[in-house]
C-alpha cells in the first residue's frame, strides 16, 4: 500500500509538470501560431489582420501609458507644447518623461498605419489574382511573354533555354524556372509576378520598391489589367507544361542510373533491390526539391550540398549567410519548418528570408529531404523505442518479484 501511495504522487507530479508547467513553458518560449495555410490568399489576408490587431492592441496601451504619464507628472502637453518646452531645458526629467511616453505613442502609430497598409495591400493583390482566368492561359502566347520579359533574368533549361545571369552578383542567382510550374501554386505564382516583394514578404526590406525582380502589374507597365490578367495566364500555363516535361525528364535520368547502380550488385535478391531502388528514387527526388526550393541559398553539408551562391553575396542581399540545413530538422522539428516555409515573418518577424511559397506536395517532399539527412535514425529509433519500454516493463516485473523475495523473511 505504501509503494502505491508513492507511485500516485509520482504520478500526480508527472501530470502536472506535463499537462501544466510544460505548455505554459512552451507557450512562452515558443509562442503559438496558426499551421501552415496553402490557401495563401486566405493566409495572406488573415496575418495581415493578425498584425494589425496586435499593432493596434500595441497603440492602445501606448496612448493609456502616455495619459497616465500626463496625470502622474501634471503635465497636460501637446507634443508640439511639450517639444517647445524641452528646447528652453532638454533635462528636465518630468519633460523626458513625458516625451519617452509620446515618443513610444508615435511608434505604435507608425507600425499601426503600417500594418493597416500592409493589409489594404494584401487584399488589393489578391483581389487582382482572383479575378485571372488560369484556365484560358495559352502556353503558346506564355513561350513568348518568357522570351521577351523572363529571360532578362531567368533561364528555362528544359525549354533549352539558359540564364542571362549566371552567378550571384546581384545577391543571388536568379532561379531556372523549369520546375516552378509543378513547386508552386498557379495562383501564388501570379501573386508573385503581380507585386513580387509582397508576395515573398520582404516588402519591409525593400520600401522603396527597389526588390530585384520587377513587378508586372497596372502601374509599373501602364497595361491594360485584363491584358495583363491574360498574358499572366498565358505564362502560367506555359511554365506549368515546361514543369511537367521537367518532372517527366528528371525521374527518367534518375531511374535509369539507379537501375544502372543496383543491376551491378549480384549479392541483393530481386526484392531488396526493388526496395533500395524505391527508396533511393524517393529519396532523390526530396533532394532535387529541395534544389529547386532551397538551394541557391542553403547547404547541406551532411549530403554535401553546397549552394552555388558566393557566401558574401548572399550576405549582403540578406544581411547574414543562410544556415546549413543539415541539422535544422533536429533543432526546429517538422512542425516549424512547415510553417516556417509557409510564411517566415509569421515566426521570425522582420527576417529577411523570403517565404518560400511552395505548394503542399512540394514542402513535404522538402521536409522530408531535412528529415532523411539530419535525422536519418528517425525510424528505427522509434521502432527501438516500444521494445525498450516492453523491456523495462519486463524489468520492472522482475524488480517488484525480486523485492518481496528479498524481504519477505524481514517482516
Amino acid at each position: 500500500m505504501r509503494e502505491f501511495k508513492i507511485f500516485l504522487v509520482v504520478a500526480c507530479f508527472t501530470a502536472l509538470v506535463y499537462w501544466g508547467v510544460e505548455p505554459y513553458a512552451h507557450s512562452v518560449l515558443k509562442p503559438h501560431t496558426t499551421p501552415a495555410n496553402f490557401n495563401f490568399e486566405q493566409e495572406d489576408i488573415s496575418f495581415a489582420e493578425l498584425v494589425l490587431a496586435q499593432k493596434e492592441a500595441d497603440l492602445k496601451n501606448a496612448q493609456n501609458e502616455l495619459e497616465k504619464a500626463k496625470k502622474d507628472l501634471s503635465l497636460n502637453l501637446s507634443f508640439e507644447e511639450l517639444q517647445a518646452k524641452l528646447v528652453l531645458d532638454e533635462n528636465e526629467s518630468s519633460l523626458l518623461t513625458l516625451k519617452a511616453a509620446y515618443d513610444k505613442q508615435n511608434s505604435a502609430q507608425n507600425a499601426a498605419d503600417k500594418a493597416k497598409l500592409s493589409l489594404e495591400q494584401n487584399k488589393a493583390l489578391w483581389g487582382e489574382v482572383a479575378k485571372i482566368d488560369f484556365a484560358k492561359g495559352d502556353s503558346s502566347k506564355g513561350a513568348e511573354i518568357f522570351m521577351s520579359n523572363c529571360i532578362a533574368c531567368h533561364g528555362l533549361k528544359t525549354a533549352g533555354i539558359e540564364g542571362a545571369i549566371t552567378d550571384s552578383a546581384l545577391g543571388v542567382i536568379p532561379p531556372d524556372l523549369s520546375s516552378a510550374g509543378v513547386i508552386y501554386d498557379e495562383k501564388f505564382l501570379a501573386a508573385l509576378i503581380l507585386n513580387p516583394a509582397l508576395a515573398l514578404k520582404v516588402d519591409h526590406k525593400f520600401p522603396d520598391g527597389t526588390f530585384l525582380m520587377t513587378a508586372y502589374n497596372a502601374e509599373t507597365t501602364g497595361e491594360q489589367a485584363e491584358v495583363i490578367n491574360a498574358n499572366i495566364a498565358d505564362l502560367i500555363a506555359y511554365l506549368k507544361d515546361t514543369a511537367k516535361q521537367y518532372q517527366t525528364e528528371f525521374e527518367a535520368k534518375a531511374s535509369e542510373e539507379i537501375n544502372a547502380k543496383y543491376a551491378k550488385l549480384e549479392d541483393l535478391t530481386e526484392g531488396e533491390k526493388t526496395a533500395l531502388i524505391a527508396k533511393e528514387l524517393s529519396f532523390a527526388k526530396d533532394k532535387n526539391m529541395f534544389i529547386e526550393s532551397c538551394g541557391r541559398c542553403h547547404d547541406m553539408r551532411y549530403d554535401s550540398f553546397a549552394s552555388p551562391s558566393k557566401k558574401e553575396d548572399l550576405k549582403g542581399y540578406l544581411g547574414s549567410i543562410p544556415p546549413d540545413l543539415s541539422m535544422m530538422i533536429r533543432s526546429r522539428g517538422d512542425e516549424y519548418l512547415h510553417n516556417f516555409i509557409n510564411n517566415t515573418q509569421k515566426l521570425l518577424p522582420g527576417t529577411a528570408m523570403p517565404r518560400v511559397g511552395l505548394n503542399e506536395a512540394t514542402q513535404t517532399q522538402v521536409v522530408s529531404y531535412l528529415e532523411k539527412v539530419g535525422d536519418s535514425k528517425k525510424e528505427e529509433r522509434e521502432s527501438l523505442g516500444i521494445y525498450i519500454m516492453i523491456f523495462f516493463a519486463i524489468l520492472s516485473v522482475f524488480a517488484v518479484l525480486w523485492k518481496r523475495k528479498v524481504w519477505e523473511n524481514l517482516h
